[in-house]
């Protein structure tokens, strides 16, 4: 039995312009030092500019793109017999992984060097649209880690069938 008590999982409404929830976690992960304003005023900008160069709804590219770096597993590290081993485990929820990906672009928009937010956030989810960039090479780097340690689960045969699926 836990010791604290299990919290409830908080609901997030869907934004007011795309009614999507997963533009909505992308505002929330931009936001710093509370100005949402802002926030939506560069997510809602980088979306016009991504509809405006691909001729497609730029949800619709924005979520292929979340689909395309989302990991299907996760490594935990754990202290066994004196070492620590990274023991991997598949991701049950997409939230999960959703979260994951999120923040992976925003460190990849955070490491290149471009004039606006804007620019760096269309070019980053772009990137992963299309299935290259910074944030897929660090999805790509955590299932090889995985592949590797999947002795150290439970279920090795699952981890490598999850790896394998994503690589297909």
């Amino acid at each position: 039995m836990p010791r604290r008590p299990i919290k409830k999982k908080r609901v997030l409404l869907p934004d007011p312009v795309y009614n999507s929830i997963s533009v909505h976690m992308l505002v929330n992960r931009v936001m710093k030092s509370g100005k949402k304003s802002l926030a939506y005023k560069i997510v809602y900008t980088t979306l016009k500019e991504i509809g405006d160069s691909t001729q497609q709804n730029p949800v619709e590219v924005f979520e292929m793109a979340l689909e395309n770096i989302m990991p299907k597993v996760e490594v935990k590290p754990r202290r066994r017999a004196g070492s620590v081993q990274m023991v991997p485990r598949v991701l049950r929820s997409a939230e999960r992984g959703q979260a994951n990906a999120l923040r992976w672009i925003l460190d990849a928009c955070d490491k290149k060097s471009s004039k606006s937010m804007v620019s760096r956030l269309k070019s980053e989810i772009l990137d992963a649209y299309e299935k290259k960039g910074n944030a897929m090479k660090k999805k790509e780097e955590l299932h090889k880690i995985a592949a590797n340690n999947a002795m150290y689960s439970n279920r090795p045969q699952l981890i490598l069938n999850a790896v394998a699926q994503t690589n297909a």
